[in-house]
């Protein structure tokens, strides 16, 4: 079966959450090991993890977001008949998107501020603002995937 483009953007979000928790890793790595034998620091080490830190914690939420894999109180839900429970998914999937949304826009405020104030990391001077793009980036997916979520949601309920 051939997977429709939804899945494979599902599925490059995820990648691309791993990839930037892998260069997390390989940096505090590499930092730790040339510290502690060399006596060597790699510049704007700390900077560019606690930046790519964001980058990472905010596209695991777009891969979470989608499949509803995050942190959850079941209680009510489990309670619930099927069509309470498809309600309380579509209230639930609406709520997290309208705060997704608002999030998106706000972060996007945030990138155009930090374009504008030429902020940059501290040895290197890198500028700060494509690390904050690329959270962005990672926020604006998540609402893009609960758009899908939702309407899958509202559709898979209307065929019953």
């Amino acid at each position: 079966m051939e997977r429709s483009r939804i899945d494979r953007l599902i599925d490059l979000t995820e990648l691309a959450a791993g990839a930037f928790l892998a260069a997390i890793a390989l940096i505090t790595f590499a930092s730790v090991m040339l510290r502690g034998f060399f006596g060597f620091a790699i510049p704007d080490g700390y900077d560019v993890s606690r930046l790519m830190l964001a980058i990472t914690v905010f596209w695991g939420i777009a891969s979470t977001s989608y499949r509803n894999q995050h942190i959850q109180v079941d209680i009510l839900w489990e309670a619930a008949g099927p069509g309470m429970k498809r309600a309380i998914d579509i209230f639930a999937a609406t709520v997290t998107l309208a705060f997704t949304a608002l999030f998106t826009w706000m972060l996007a405020i945030k990138v155009l501020s930090t374009f504008r104030s030429n902020e940059a990391t501290f040895d290197l001077r890198l500028p700060v603002w494509p690390f904050h793009l690329l959270a962005a980036l990672g926020v604006l997916f998540a609402t893009v995937l609960l758009v899908i979520r939702l309407f899958r949601l509202v559709n898979e309920a209307e065929r019953r």
